[in-house]
């Protein structure tokens, strides 16, 4: 058989289905060799087998380039929270008379050429240290259990992430979602609409949500938990924290270039959920040779998936 063949195969809910039935243990299930051994797999002359790999690879490749690309564009947003607000690249060429390629002149303007003495240490001129609670408010989520929700296809977050779905909201995106119980700190971006139950906060704020988000990054909310017994984050010790804020004007500037790489990657996680779904309804049909593509259909729907 092919290698590719047996890994989709045990993917299948059928497949699974039967290990779990061999499955032994009461807090974590496992299955012993011996009785991996006797599971019967319904086998496909070899042909077929290249075949549906073939399809599937395809598409699981796209999704893990979609995913790969997004941790770039991630990486990228990152960095250049980094360069403005925390190592202050842009003041620091100023100050040094030098200006920067990456940057039009009417963005490198918005910042300060000289830096202040400020509690937090020297800061840009004008970036005066206040408290969190000065713009950003962690909003209590509601309870909603599991056997409360109603089927659609509103995301549910947990401090853990999507727990997940209901047919309501509770907020209306984009917004910041952060652990409050259980995962301490954890933080997720949320485009649509979702509703956040009550282990985590969601974000409320004066200023650009992006600035937001990159901000708690930078202030080690996980690990600021004050119970050992049940792993809490305290909002009035965050609200507490001091950050150097810059001139709103400049977080619109950030929010515009930012949201530009937020956007391409609610596109490409749009696109890799649809084409996991078509991943997912295909691999039993393909696995199980109800549904054959031919060599040419197959080059073909190959070439469109990549592109």
């Amino acid at each position: 058989m092919d290698n590719g063949y047996l890994l989709y195969l045990l993917q299948t809910d059928e497949m699974q289905s039967r290990l779990k039935a061999r499955a032994t243990g009461t807090t974590v299930l496992g299955i012993k060799q011996s009785e991996l051994r006797k599971v019967l797999l319904d086998l496909p002359p070899i042909d077929i087998q290249v075949e549906a790999v073939a399809t599937l690879k395809v598409l699981d490749e796209r999704i893990t380039l979609l995913r790969e690309t997004n941790a770039t564009l991630e990486g990228i947003a990152q960095a250049l929270f980094k360069s403005w607000f925390v190592d202050f690249d842009p003041v620091r060429a100023k100050q040094a008379g030098c200006t920067s390629e990456s940057m039009d002149e009417a963005t490198a303007a918005l910042f300060p050429d000289s830096f202040e003495e400020s509690e937090l240490g020297l800061v840009p001129k004008g970036w005066g240290p206040q408290r969190l609670e000065s713009f950003i408010e962690l909003a209590y989520g509601k309870a909603l259990k599991a056997t409360d929700r109603l089927s659609g296809d509103i995301p549910v977050y947990g401090s853990g992430g999507v727990t997940g779905f209901h047919n309501k909201s509770l907020v209306d995106g984009p917004s910041v979602i952060v652990g409050r119980q259980g995962t301490v700190g954890s933080l997720y971006w949320e485009d649509p609409p979702f509703f956040p139950i009550d282990t985590v906060f969601y974000v409320r704020s004066s200023v650009p949500m992006t600035y937001c988000y990159y901000l708690l990054q930078t202030l080690g909310l996980s690990d600021m938990n004050t119970d050992a017994a049940v792993p809490g984050l305290n909002r009035n010790n965050v609200y507490r924290l001091l950050v150097s804020l810059p001139a709103f004007v400049l977080l619109e500037a950030f929010d515009e270039v930012v949201n530009v790489f937020r956007n391409r990657i609610f596109k490409n996680n749009q696109q890799a959920q649809t084409l996991a779904t078509l991943r997912d309804t295909l691999l039993p049909r393909l696995i199980s040779g109800l549904l054959r593509v031919p060599d040419v259909d197959n080059r073909c729907s190959r070439e469109e998936i990549s592109s």
